[in-house]
């Protein structure tokens, strides 16, 4: 998932298929200006060493800032290492930047606000059981751009996590991975949320997509449902 503000382009996590898709996309690779990772589960970082390829490959020159959960931040370098993407070989300056609640972000015009969410709550008991450290970070993240706000919900626990984010957005783009088109929907109810788009769809959902709007305005909600799917644009 992409925000573009004119011809800079910022990427919110970066699963497998990124780097296939800026190539079908035709998108250059100075376009990129800095990814945004929610948290270190494999279908949200798992393009990030094919994404750096494609940019040494393209010779891409800007610098690239990727702004991640900390617990991160040293296996993403390592990772990058393993592929022989060492800095130095880049060709562009790569910088991993560790993300704490609030804002935190802010460059031509585009500000972005981490939101920490409960989606690895479940695993941390289990971690320390293990001896691992790890706290489960997770975030949610909002952008603001030439004033319209984004929000950009990540994997949650529940959709009631981030409500009050939801009040003030021009535009929100919300999973539908763990909790029905329904209990979205009851939650959305009553607020001032012009748009709405679902997307990281659930398998079982996939049968019944051209079900899912009409099953979350049922529920309360009273603004557009859009379902998202590879290359689509959303203007706000």
């Amino acid at each position: 998932m992409g925000v573009w503000r004119g011809e800079a382009l910022y990427l919110l996590d970066a699963g497998e298929g990124v780097a296939g898709q800026f190539a079908r996309l035709a998108i250059p690779p100075d376009a990129l200006r800095a990814i945004f990772i929610s948290h270190m589960h494999a279908d949200h970082t798992g393009g990030l060493p094919v994404l750096m390829q494609w940019l040494q490959l393209n010779k891409r020159k800007r610098r690239l800032d990727i702004c991640l959960p900390s617990e991160g931040m040293d296996g993403v370098q390592n990772l990058l290492t393993m592929h022989y993407l060492l800095p130095e070989w880049l060709g562009f300056d790569l910088e991993l930047l560790a993300v704490e609640e609030g804002p935190g972000y802010e460059a031509e015009g585009v500000s972005v606000e981490a939101i920490p969410n409960r989606h690895l709550e479940g695993f941390v008991a289990r971690l320390k059981e293990a001896g691992d450290p790890r706290l489960g970070e997770s975030f949610s993240y909002a952008a603001e751009v030439d004033g319209k706000r984004i929000l950009f919900t990540a994997d949650l626990a529940h959709p009631s996590e981030v409500p009050e984010r939801l009040r003030d957005a021009d535009l929100a783009i919300v999973e539908l991975a763990h909790y029905t088109p329904e209990e979205l929907g009851e939650v959305l109810g009553g607020l001032p949320l012009p748009r709405l788009v679902v997307t990281h769809l659930i398998h079982t959902l996939e049968p019944v997509e051209g079900e899912i709007p009409a099953r979350i305005r049922a529920a309360g909600y009273e603004g557009e449902v859009l379902v998202a799917h590879d290359g689509d644009e959303f203007e706000v």
